[in-house]
């Protein structure tokens, strides 16, 4: 049995190191806290020693620091489930191959995060909470797959009292170019700035008050009827972090 899996399959081993993690206790005084037998205890405590996670001083067992390290690693693995179980159908329903795998494994950050529901009858309605965060903010970036007619009139607005970055795929520059020259043109002069990433497959929209976020469906449709918000200092944080990610690899562009 592998490190990995004496731990996954045995919750009351996890719980053992939780206890040890606050401080060296006795069998009687882990006893007290878990309810476990002291044969129990005693069994776990066995098997943590063996793979080298415990140590014994005197009659209290203490964390050593690799069992520490896999402590933290699981109450990782604990927070990143409580996200997915908190809205699971959200989670179920898209896409979320956009987000790069070292943000995934930091995807508790995201903190306590509502999913803003707009109803078939209400489509982008989410959008509504989302603009009016972001045309109050200082500090406004965005990487998006999906172009909404609505932004470039907006974005032309904040750049003119905000600092405003765009990340966007070449398509959606096109189309700016093509159908949105005016918008374009002042949006620039404003001192907003756009890089092209055709990496870019999720909305990421991120300022100093808040992360809002939009996906694709599994059925490669974007949903129009579903948005993540949250305004939590770590989920702002993971969301300019986010974005800075698909900014250094993208292309300024001047017109």
């Amino acid at each position: 049995m592998d490190t990995f899996e004496a731990l996954a399959c045995s919750g009351q081993r996890k719980e053992i190191l939780q206890i040890l993690s606050d401080s060296p206790k006795s069998i009687k005084e882990i006893s007290e806290l878990t309810g476990m037998s002291a044969p129990l205890i005693s069994k776990h405590l066995k098997k943590l020693s063996e793979l080298g996670f415990v140590d014994k001083d005197g009659t209290r067992y203490a964390l050593t620091d690799k069992g520490y390290f896999m402590y933290l690693a699981l109450e990782k693995f604990r927070k990143i489930a409580e996200i997915l179980d908190k809205e699971p159908e959200f989670w179920e329903s898209h896409d979320f191959s956009g987000i790069p795998d070292e943000f995934k494994l930091r995807i508790d950050e995201i903190g306590d995060y509502r999913i803003l529901k707009s109803g078939k009858d209400e489509v982008l309605k989410h959008f509504r909470v989302f603009s009016s965060i972001y045309t109050e903010s200082e500090v406004v970036r965005v990487a998006s797959a999906v172009f909404f007619p609505s932004h470039p009139k907006m974005f032309e607005e904040i750049s003119s009292k905000a600092d405003v970055e765009v990340v966007i795929p070449l398509k959606a520059l096109n189309t700016l170019r093509n159908e949105y020259r005016k918008e374009l043109e002042q949006y620039l002069a404003n001192g907003g700035r756009i890089y092209v990433n055709d990496d870019v497959r999720l909305t990421v929209i991120v300022t100093e008050k808040a992360l809002c976020m939009g996906f694709f469906l599994r059925n490669g449709k974007y949903d129009t009827e579903s948005g993540l918000l949250s305004l939590d200092e770590s989920a702002i944080r993971w969301g300019f972090e986010l974005y800075g990610y698909f900014r250094k690899n993208a292309v300024p562009i001047e017109d």
